[in-house]
């Protein structure tokens, strides 16, 4: 994934996160990750409960439904796949599958910073990162090296073909089609991200999946149904939970979640559909910039007087738990700027790292229960801090929001 950011400086604006791109990098995630469930409201009238689009035959094989990709089979479970994003790689992992994964996607550091975050702090699970290779340049994130793909020889590729076809790669349906006759099939469904419209060459039939119907289909493929059940229900269980006890709408706090660099604020609007949202989606929040000229557009960009004028109650920087020393220094700028007194958000020191919307499992999990409690610290107690931002933060077991070692017990197979 391209982004205007680097690792020195903070990530991905708004319309950066917006493209695709980066690099695949081999390797190999250890252990596992944790799995939940969801109540999410379904994005599309097609249905897409994975039991009921995986057909075995007399032979053992069997085929799993996906748009954009169709009816996609296989003769066994695959044993060495690419993963590129990390919805895919910690749904893999998260189902007792890391071992097989063969590659993860664009820059390695970040995508080891996202995942470590959250995953140091479950027994057991961990993920090695730091020895993984790039099958892009990292002065081109956007230019993928065809010929990597014949060198992992993966047995499925967990990427959307259409986000191949976007100008993002400019890839051609030739290419696609080598890779998946020549080596192993595509499963992605990259446009359920945001419910974006997909390139001219997907956009008839393509169908668009919540979180949890996404990682159904992944969990079909790797025939493990019943682990993937038991992840739902714990994220059922949380979200049910944290939607009982919400304020009325009255005294829910107006919200930006933003990108930041340099002193200007890209906004995101997070009441569209589509699954990067899942861990916002069940708070009931309303978007502090829909007040304001402009509003929370892709493509807008806003100064510390766009602020003023929102005034928002609480502010969080997207994906600003891979950022670790930037967020923290970004954090202390902002907090000093002179205009934060005039802002309800900076005034009260109510501004947070967030999460990252291509979540697998244990993302979704540590992703909601940070984002109640920096929302809702009556209902759900304080957040504890960024501290040194390497991992997320220690909370003590009673004010945890989910059962760290019913997570890991469920991925070391113990249902």
């Amino acid at each position: 994934m391209t982004s205007r950011d680097t690792t020195t400086e903070e990530v991905s604006t708004r319309r950066d996160v917006l493209k695709g791109g980066g690099a695949i990098v081999g390797g190999g995630l250890l252990a596992g990750c944790v799995g939940t469930t969801s109540n999410e409201p379904t994005n599309t009238a097609a249905t897409s409960d994975a039991s009921t689009d995986t057909a075995t035959t007399a032979t053992g094989s069997y085929a799993v439904t996906l748009s954009p990709v169709g009816d996609v089979e296989f003769d066994s479970v695959p044993s060495d796949f690419l993963t590129y994003y990390p919805l895919s790689a910690g749904t893999a992992v998260a189902l007792g599958h890391g071992e097989s994964i063969n590659a993860i996607g664009y820059d390695k550091q970040l995508f080891g910073n996202t995942v470590s975050y959250y995953y140091d702090r479950l027994e057991s699970v961990t993920f090695e990162w730091e020895d993984l290779g790039r099958v892009t340049s990292a002065d081109d994130p956007g230019a993928l090296d065809m010929e990597a793909f014949y060198e992992l020889d993966s047995d499925v590729h967990f990427l959307d073909p259409a986000l191949l076809r976007s100008s993002s790669f400019g890839w051609s349906e030739e290419d696609i089609d080598a890779i998946a006759e020549d080596v192993g099939p595509w499963f992605g469904n990259y446009y359920s991200r945001t419910n974006a419209d997909p390139p001219d060459a997907y956009r008839d039939g393509y169908e668009y999946y919540t979180l949890w119907e996404y990682i159904e289909k992944i969990a079909a493929v790797l025939r493990e149904e019943e682990r993937y059940q038991a992840f739902k229900s714990i994220r059922d269980d949380l979200v049910a939970r944290i939607q009982a006890n919400l304020p009325p709408e009255s005294e829910r706090p107006s919200v930006a979640i933003v990108a930041y660099s340099g002193g200007t604020f890209w906004p995101y609007d997070f009441t569209q559909d589509g699954y990067i949202w899942a861990h916002v989606r069940p708070m009931g929040i309303k978007n502090a910039f829909e007040t304001i000229e402009g509003g929370p557009e892709a493509d807008g960009s806003y100064d510390f007087e766009a602020l003023v004028e929102a005034q928002p109650d609480v502010m969080l920087r997207y994906w600003g738990v891979a950022l670790g020393e930037t967020f923290i220094q970004g954090r202390e700028a902002v907090l000093d700027n002179p205009l934060a007194d005039d802002i309800p958000a900076l005034r009260d020191e109510r501004y947070y790292p967030s999460g990252y919307g291509m979540q697998g499992p244990i993302m979704s999990l540590f992703n909601l229960e940070m984002t109640a409690k920096q929302l809702y610290p009556d209902q759900f107690g304080e957040w504890p801090g960024y501290g040194s931002g390497k991992l997320y933060p220690e909370i003590s077991e009673s004010e945890q929001l989910f059962d760290r070692q019913a997570v890991v017990d469920i991925v070391s197979g113990e249902i």
